[in-house]
């Protein structure tokens, strides 16, 4: 729960746009007293998915594959080592899902003739916050900057031996635990 409650406070004071609405799965991480008071303090809308309805949220559950699981796998991590190790693989993660790797937003869906037309658009995460007229542009600055300050093939190498920490420090509490 304090680990939650961290995240939601590092996402909020991080991301260039205005966090307005939480919506989350029926999982115990969210549904508590802390997400609500958070949510509250913050003036965040807190709604949640139906009960065993795990579409209700598709494109979110898509997520936890490419920026989950394809890195961390579905192991339990749940020590201090493995936080802290795991917060900092999802902070490079997310600086290139957000920076550098493009993906497709549902622009529109008609159906002709019986058959559903999709249309979309490629773009990465951080074209879309520049294009938002209501992001400062000192904010928008400072994402260009970091952006243009980052080596994709550096960044790519540090999430590569930070993913290889993460399973040391898994291995070594499995060893730990199992007398091995």
């Amino acid at each position: 729960m304090i680990w939650t409650d961290k995240a939601l406070q590092d996402i909020v004071k991080t991301i260039p746009v205005t966090v307005r609405k939480l919506h989350s799965d029926n999982g115990s991480e969210f549904i508590n007293a802390h997400v609500q008071r958070f949510c509250k303090e913050n003036e965040i809308l807190f709604t949640r998915s139906r009960p065993y309805k795990k579409n209700d949220a598709p494109y979110v559950e898509s997520k936890n594959w490419s920026m989950v699981r394809a890195y961390v796998g579905w192991c339990r991590y749940d020590t201090e080592e493995e936080l802290i190790v795991l917060d900092r693989l999802l902070r490079l993660i997310t600086i290139r899902h957000n920076l550098f790797m493009p993906h497709m937003k549902l622009l529109s869906r008609n159906r002709q003739n019986g058959k559903i037309i999709k249309h979309y658009e490629m773009n990465t995460c951080l074209n879309r916050v520049l294009m938002i007229p209501d992001v400062k542009s000192s904010i928008k600055q400072r994402l260009i900057k970091l952006r243009h300050t980052i080596d994709i093939i550096k960044l790519t190498e540090e999430i590569q031996i930070t993913t290889e920490a993460l399973s040391n420090a898994y291995d070594k509490k499995y060893r730990r635990l199992n007398n091995v």
